[in-house]
């Protein structure tokens, strides 16, 4: 919790900042918004290791194969990152990179879930 306040008024204040800024000069705004959103994901890495460590606990006590667990992390972490650039893009006015940024991300989600798409996919034809 202590960790979403922190990045609540960074936010908010890189936010003002920002606008500030961005009348003047939208490409330094830009370059702030990156700083901003590297802070905050600084902050959220070191949450990130807790939510690791539950992770390898679950894989290890319920005998977890790691190739159903790593593409579902990777999907996430995907998503954020997908989020995130196309989020800087459309700030930047740059709607048709954001929007190509977008599909960039769908993509490289379902090539990394297709270990575990195919995996289901067999226990699936097992089953019927």
């Amino acid at each position: 919790m202590e960790v979403l306040v922190k990045a609540v008024v960074i936010a908010i204040t890189g936010a003002l900042f920002i606008l500030l800024i961005k009348r003047t000069n939208p490409e330094i705004s830009t370059l702030l918004s990156l700083a901003v959103s590297a802070l905050i994901i600084v902050l959220a890495l070191r949450v990130y290791d807790e939510v690791s460590e539950v992770v390898q606990l679950a894989k290890l006590s319920m005998n977890i194969p790691k190739s159903y667990t790593e593409p579902v992390l990777k999907c996430v972490g995907i998503g954020i990152t997908t989020r995130l650039g196309s989020d800087v893009c459309k700030d930047a006015g740059q709607s048709a990179v954001a929007s190509s940024v977008e599909i960039c991300g769908a993509v490289c989600a379902i090539f990394v879930a297709l270990p575990l798409i195919k995996t289901f996919i067999r226990l699936i034809g097992e089953l019927a």
